[in-house]
C-alpha cells in the first residue's frame, strides 16, 4: 500500500507484505459484501466502486500523513502519535453510508481502519479511536435529510474521538501529549465533515450513483420540470402528489426506499406536458379530443407519455433510478378502454384487432419500487371513481386493482411476495381512507339556502336534490370510461 510504516529496510519481504494486507483485507470484504449484502450491491459494478472508495481514503490519509510527518518534522514539540489522530479514516464509513447502506459501512470502514492502523507509530490507540468515531459518523447518517448532515456528522465524530482519546489517557496515564491528541481527535471530524461534503458531487456524478441527497433535492416542488407540469398539466401534477403520498406509504410497510418511491412518483407521468389536453386528468371541459380519433390513434398518444417522460427525465439530468421507473411504471399492461372501443368497431372483414398494439411497450418493473409506482397509479386513478368511499369500498377496490395487475402478469420480474402486496393494500386503503374522511355538518350554517343566495347574486349556486343525483350518476358512470382509458 501507499502508506509509508516507520523507517525499515525496503525488502522483498516488506513489499510482499504491503501487497499481501490489502490484498486479504479486500478479498474478506468482497466475500462479505457477496454473502451478505443484496443483489443491488453484488454487482461487478458496485464492487468496483466499493474498492475504489477504499483505495481512495486510503491515499487521501496517505497524503495527511506525509503532512504530518512534514509538521512534527517542523515542530518536534507536537508528537507524531497525536497528529495521526487527525487522519479522516472514518471518511469511509461516512462515504459508504450514503452510498450504500449502514451494514456495508461497517464492514468498509472497518477494513480501512485496519489497513491504516498499520502504519500508525500506536495502532491500537488509533484502531480505537478511528473505529469509534466512524460508528459515530456512520450512525449519525442513517437519517440524513440534507448535505448539511455531514457537518453535523463531523462535529460528533470529533467529539466521539477526544471521549474516546481522553478515555485512553487516563486507562495508560498518559496525560502529557493529552492536549495536542485532543485537539487533533476534533481536527478529525472537521476534516471529515468538510471532505464528506465536498467530495460528495464530484463522485455521485463520478460514479453516478443517486444518494439520498440527491433524491431530496429532486424532491422540492420547485424544480423547473415540476412548475412546468403543474402550469400545463395541473390535473397530473395534482394525481402525481397523492401518487407519491400512497406510494411513499407502501414502500415504507414493506421497507423498500421509500424517499426514492416518493420522488420518483412526482416525477413518473412528466411526459404528459407534451399533449396534456389528451389525459382525462387535465380535460377541463367537457371536450375530449378522443372522441375525433381513431382507437389506434389514441392508444399511440397515450402510451407515447412513457417516452416523452424518459426523454423529458433525461434532458432534466434525473437519476438513473428515476428514469427506469418512469420507464416501468405501466409495464406492458392493456389500455382496456382503447382496446374494447376497437373490439366494437372491429370489421370482421378487415384485420383483426390485436391486443399488443393496445398494450405499453414496457418493460414490466424491474423492481420493487418500480412495482409500488405501478400499483400506486392505478389504484389512485381508479380511486376517484368511487362515489360513496367507504373504508369497505376502499378496501374492496384496492384489492381488486392489485388482483388484476397480479393477474395480467405484472409483477412477473420484481421480486414482491404475497405478503409484500398485503402491506401494500393495507398501507394504501389506510391513506385513501383518511383522503376520504367523512365531514361533519356545520352547526348553525346552512350550505343549500347559502348556495340559493349565491345563485340570486348571480353567481352558480346549489343544485337541487335531483339535479344533484343526476350529476352524480353521470360522474360516475364518466368516471368509470376515465378508468377504462388509464388501462384499469
Amino acid at each position: 500500500m501507499l502508506l509509508s510504516l516507520p523507517a525499515r529496510p525496503l525488502t522483498v519481504t516488506t513489499v510482499l507484505s504491503f501487497l499481501t494486507i490489502p490484498a486479504f483485507l479486500m478479498f474478506a470484504f468482497h466475500s462479505y459484501a457477496l454473502r451478505w449484502q443484496p443483489e443491488e450491491i453484488r454487482n461487478p459494478r458496485n464492487l468496483r466502486i466499493i474498492a475504489l472508495l477504499v483505495l481512495l481514503v486510503a491515499l487521501i490519509c496517505r497524503l495527511f500523513l506525509l503532512l504530518a510527518s512534514a509538521i512534527h518534522a517542523g515542530f518536534s514539540s507536537i508528537p507524531l502519535s497525536s497528529l495521526e489522530y487527525s487522519l479522516p479514516v472514518a471518511l469511509s464509513g461516512v462515504l459508504f453510508s450514503v452510498f450504500f447502506n449502514p451494514r456495508l459501512a461497517f464492514a468498509g470502514s472497518f477494513g480501512t481502519i485496519i489497513l491504516v492502523s498499520f502504519f500508525s507509530t500506536d495502532p491500537f490507540s488509533f484502531f480505537l479511536v478511528s473505529f469509534v468515531g466512524s460508528m459515530t459518523g456512520i450512525s449519525s447518517l442513517m437519517r440524513h435529510e440534507e448535505r448539511t448532515s455531514f457537518l453535523k456528522a463531523g462535529v460528533l465524530i470529533g467529539v466521539a474521538n477526544m471521549a474516546t482519546i481522553l478515555v485512553l489517557a487516563l486507562l495508560h496515564q498518559r496525560i502529557g501529549d493529552l492536549p495536542y491528541d485532543l485537539i487533533c481527535g476534533a481536527l478529525n471530524g472537521l476534516l471529515v465533515g468538510i471532505l464528506g461534503l465536498g467530495l460528495l458531487p464530484s463522485l455521485e456524478s463520478l460514479f453516478d450513483i443517486t444518494t439520498n441527497f440527491k433524491l431530496l433535492e429532486l424532491s422540492n416542488l420547485h424544480q423547473p420540470i415540476l412548475k412546468q407540469l403543474i402550469l400545463v398539466a395541473p390535473g397530473t401534477y395534482h394525481h402525481s402528489i397523492v401518487l407519491g403520498t400512497l406510494a411513499e406509504a407502501a414502500a415504507e410497510a414493506i421497507g423498500v426506499n421509500s424517499l426514492l418511491v416518493r420522488v420518483s412518483a412526482y416525477y413518473h407521468d412528466i411526459g404528459k406536458i407534451k399533449k396534456p389536453a389528451y389525459f382525462i386528468e387535465n380535460q377541463m371541459a367537457a371536450l375530449n379530443r378522443h372522441d375525433k380519433l381513431s382507437p389506434s390513434m389514441s392508444s399511440l398518444i397515450v402510451t407515447s407519455h412513457v417516452k416523452d417522460g424518459v426523454e423529458l427525465a433525461r434532458e432534466n439530468n434525473l437519476p438513473a433510478p428515476i428514469i427506469d421507473i418512469i420507464r416501468q411504471h405501466h409495464g406492458t399492461c392493456l389500455i382496456t378502454y382503447f382496446y374494447q372501443k376497437a373490439k366494437d368497431a372491429e370489421n370482421p372483414k378487415l384485420e383483426e384487432v390485436r391486443e399488443q398494439e393496445y398494450r405499453y411497450t414496457g418493460p414490466k418493473p424491474q423492481s420493487k419500487e418500480a412495482a409500488i409506482v405501478m400499483l400506486a397509479d392505478a389504484v389512485e386513478a381508479a380511486s376517484k371513481t368511487l362515489t360513496d368511499p367507504t373504508p369497505a369500498r376502499v378496501q374492496g377496490m384496492v384489492k381488486r386493482i392489485i388482483n388484476n395487475i397480479f393477474v395480467d402478469g405484472q409483477l412477473e420480474e420484481c421480486d414482491l411476495t404475497l405478503r409484500d402486496l398485503h402491506q401494500i393494500a393495507k398501507a394504501f386503503v389506510r391513506i385513501l381512507t383518511g383522503i376520504f374522511h367523512h365531514r361533519v355538518e356545520y352547526p348553525g350554517f346552512n350550505f343549500e339556502d347559502w348556495g340559493g343566495k349565491r345563485r340570486d347574486n348571480g353567481d352558480f349556486g346549489q343544485k337541487s336534490a335531483k339535479e344533484n343525483k343526476g350529476r352524480s350518476k353521470s360522474a360516475e358512470r364518466g368516471y368509470g370510461e376515465d378508468i377504462k382509458r388509464l388501462g384499469v
